[in-house]
């Protein structure tokens, strides 16, 4: 009996004049007890798109990220690459992963995935100085998280310092809503009457006759003129 295919946590596929990439495990690399094929690096990223051969890169995401300067990397190479980049959320795209999703010249979630975005955090130790130390290079890495969302987010810099501190989860219909992605396949209408920082934003950004199935925001809507 034929066992059946299992998917790998990095994987390309080329179908014609698409290629998809899928990114469905940890972003890191890996240890010294580990496989390359283990863990998604930036080096495994580069590795097997030297084997892309379509115009245009669907990237799919499943991920709870990882690493911090790999999920950056892997981002920046799929925005080098010479194509059009389709990101499109299967399950979620979480922490580092999320990172790696604003290399999307489109991005697509379904109705039922999500997005975590947070603020950098590490495990650490040391006498006070090198805390000191540590929390400064945090605050270094929070900025480069800040450039990674902003292209896309909708609010301010300090609304979107807020989601990352809160260490906020988005459903699709939220990330629509904040400019985190462009369409929503098979989307529901939400309704979430917490009062806090997500709820807060998703009210002020989101236009007040809603939207059609599959259209998205308008980036420049209130206190964007």
């Amino acid at each position: 009996m034929n066992k059946p295919k299992v998917q790998k946590r990095l994987e390309i596929k080329n179908e014609g004049d698409i290629t998809k990439l899928y990114i469905y495990g940890v972003i890191k690399e890996p240890d010294w007890w580990e496989d390359e094929d283990d863990v998604v690096s930036s080096k495994g990223v580069l590795k097997v798109l030297e084997d892309a051969t379509g115009d245009r890169l669907e990237v799919h995401i499943n991920s709870r990220g990882g690493d911090v300067f790999e999920s950056i990397a892997i981002c920046n190479t799929l925005k080098q690459f010479d194509g059009k980049v389709d990101v499109i959320i299967d399950g979620e795209a979480a922490s580092g992963a999320s990172v790696v999703a604003m290399a999307g010249d489109t991005i697509t979630m379904f109705s039922n995935s999500m997005m975590m975005i947070h603020k950098a955090w590490t495990y650490t130790y040391g006498n006070s100085d090198e805390l000191r130390k540590k929390a400064d290079v945090l605050a270094k890495i929070d900025t480069a998280l800040l450039t990674s969302y902003q292209s896309r987010f909708v609010g301010t810099e300090d609304e979107l310092k807020d989601l990352l501190k809160e260490e906020t989860w988005l459903t699709a219909e939220e990330c629509l809503t904040l400019g985190f992605c462009d369409k929503v396949l098979d989307k529901k209408k939400e309704s979430e009457p917490q009062n806090n920082v997500k709820q807060n934003l998703l009210s002020k950004y989101k236009k007040d006759n809603g939207t059609e199935k599959g259209s998205f925001f308008d980036p420049f809507i209130k206190n964007k003129e």
